[in-house]
């Protein structure tokens, strides 16, 4: 009886150590698997048989090895810090890189932009108020103008592509947050039953953590794991996972009539996220890249209509507050507005006569719209025919003026400026209006046009001084240039702040995950030390058994 009980000690032995292996193995075969957590064997000595006693003592036999459980070596602590840093990360990471397309499509400061364009139109400027009759003078002049009108217009239509890019990155996040969602319920139905009968269903569970690691990279994720192996999980505060319940989003308009779209919750059709306070880190809803792109992103394109108080969350504070605007929308507005005020500076500078062949005649107005309206095209009749008829007065002029100016700038929307096709057509020039006395003859050379231009580039005026208007920029008092350049610095300022941020978390991130990888990562001389550990203990209890084997063999077969 002994001996049976001897062998079968033996076979236990044997059993743990070939599990050992199997261990072993299965850790190196994915010691470069990503989120792969490194397994351990636990074993234990068997109950022990009670034979007898021995006054107070009990007489006792070893009955083995049993094998406990294969656990994986796994900080789940370090597991929720990173999946909180993680969604700070990926915010200031979507946000730095929208920043850093939108520097690419203004080529500032070292580029072909608008800056380089604004300092050549000054300097063909400065030229035509030399020799305000020069024919390559006012052609300089009139290609300059085409040529820096062109690239406001191209940067226009590039920030439009890139909203309508950015919507479809939305489009993208969405649904791939709805497959993880999916992705985890189905996860926990497939943990619960393997781990029903008590074992650890761990490679299953590494998938499941990977999800919820890429989860957190889209907002805020808090979870915990229940009796039956089952995590229940929230993103952005609403619960998304929960036995057989699950949450996913689905899309609807961003706002009334606008193209792009927005997350909703299926279950209660309520917005993932309402903007309607700043988003900082002392608030501490600056959580994951689907509130980024979002934010990036914008509720619409810019147009004529669009308001301060449409692109601000709390409109009651100004949308330079930080964290407090709609980044793209914003830039977009604020160009159209720098824009709006070059344009109406220049047109309502050169409104002289022409030279030349238009010598006498109202010169044309440098900027149209390239699309025009119904209202445009009346009030440039009138303006011409009032202009042009010597029975006009300067009431009526003026009035014809207002009127212009009015529906031009109602027209001419950023992406919708051109330089004047009459201007660019042979002999165009002669209609730049560079003369102030209507009919002198002998004024051609009547610089005070272009010198009331130079006068009004360089005049500091004041922007945004309405505060009665919700959300507008910080008032400003710059000159036009002086704007612009604000523009762009305020732009590379956000962006170095965003990159900053993105750097430290990105730092934190590191060390936890450094963290985590010294405790669940696999290292190949540990488990080289431990398959020479288990091999030896493979050897000893088979050598155990083929001594019984024979011995019993002896008393058997030869006694």
């Amino acid at each position: 009886m002994s001996s049976i009980s001897s062998i079968t000690k033996a076979v236990s032995g044997l059993a743990a150590a070939q599990k050992g292996l199997q261990v072993t193995g299965h850790n190196l075969s994915n010691v470069n698997t990503e989120g792969y957590t490194r397994q351990q064997l636990l074993q234990s000595e068997s109950d022990y048989l009670v034979i007898g006693n021995r006054g107070s003592r009990y007489l006792q036999v070893g009955l083995g090895v049993t094998q406990d459980e294969i656990r994986q070596i796994r900080n789940e602590l370090a597991d929720k810090r990173l999946r909180t840093e993680n969604s700070v990360l990926t915010y200031y990471q979507t946000q730095n890189s929208t920043i850093a397309e939108i520097e690419a499509i203004l080529d500032e400061p070292y580029g072909e932009g608008v800056t380089k364009l604004l300092n050549n139109f000054w300097s063909q400027t400065q030229k035509l108020n030399t020799t305000p009759n020069g024919v390559e003078e006012r052609q300089s002049f009139i290609s300059a103008a085409n040529v820096l009108i062109k690239k406001i217009n191209d940067i226009s239509d590039s920030l439009d592509k890139f909203q309508a890019n950015t919507n479809k990155e939305v489009i993208s996040s969405v649904n791939r947050i709805n497959q993880i969602i999916e992705g985890i319920k189905e996860y926990n139905d497939i943990i619960s039953r393997a781990e029903v009968n008590g074992d650890n269903a761990n490679d299953y569970r590494d998938q499941r953590n990977n999800l919820l690691d890429e989860l957190s990279e889209y907002g805020k994720v808090t979870y915990h794991e229940e009796v039956g192996s089952k995590v229940v999980v929230k993103f952005e505060n609403h619960l998304v996972v929960d036995g057989p319940f699950t949450a996913t989003m689905k899309l609807e308009e961003a706002d009334t009539k606008s193209v792009f779209v927005k997350p909703v919750w299926s279950d209660t059709n309520s917005d993932v996220y309402r903007f309607d306070e700043t988003v900082t880190s002392v608030k501490g809803n600056d959580t994951g890249k689907l509130k980024a792109l979002l934010i990036s992103r914008g509720n619409n394109y810019v147009t004529e209509d669009t308001k301060w108080e449409d692109i601000a969350f709390n409109d009651n504070f100004s949308v330079d507050e930080p964290g407090n605007s709609f980044i793209i929308p914003k830039i977009q507005k604020m160009l159209s507005d720098f824009t709006g005020v070059l344009v109406e500076t220049v047109n309502s500078c050169f409104d002289g006569t022409g030279i030349g062949s238009h010598e006498g005649k109202a010169g044309v107005p440098v900027f149209v719209p390239i699309i025009s309206t119904q209202e445009y095209e009346a009030a440039k009749k009138n303006l011409e025919t009032v202009l042009n008829d010597p029975t006009s007065t300067e009431d009526q002029k003026e009035a014809a003026q207002q009127a212009y100016e009015k529906a031009a700038n109602k027209a001419m929307t950023t992406g919708n400026i051109q330089v004047n096709p009459e201007l660019l057509a042979n002999g165009g020039y002669n209609k730049l209006g560079t003369v102030s006395t209507e009919g002198a003859s002998n004024n051609v050379g009547d610089s005070s046009k272009v010198t009331e231009f130079l006068s009004e580039w360089g005049k500091t005026r004041e922007w945004y001084s309405d505060r009665s208007e919700k959300g507008a920029p910080n008032y400003k008092k710059v000159s036009i240039i002086s704007f612009y350049s604000e523009f762009v610095t305020d732009i590379g300022t956000d962006g170095s702040n965003y990159s900053a941020v993105a750097k430290s978390r990105q730092t934190s991130i590191l060390n936890i995950q450094n963290e985590r990888q010294a405790m669940g990562g696999v290292s190949q001389d540990e488990e080289f030390a431990n398959m020479l550990k288990y091999q030896y203990a493979y050897n000893a209890s088979a050598r155990m058994i083929t001594m019984l084997d024979g011995m019993l063999d002896t008393i058997i077969n030869k006694m």
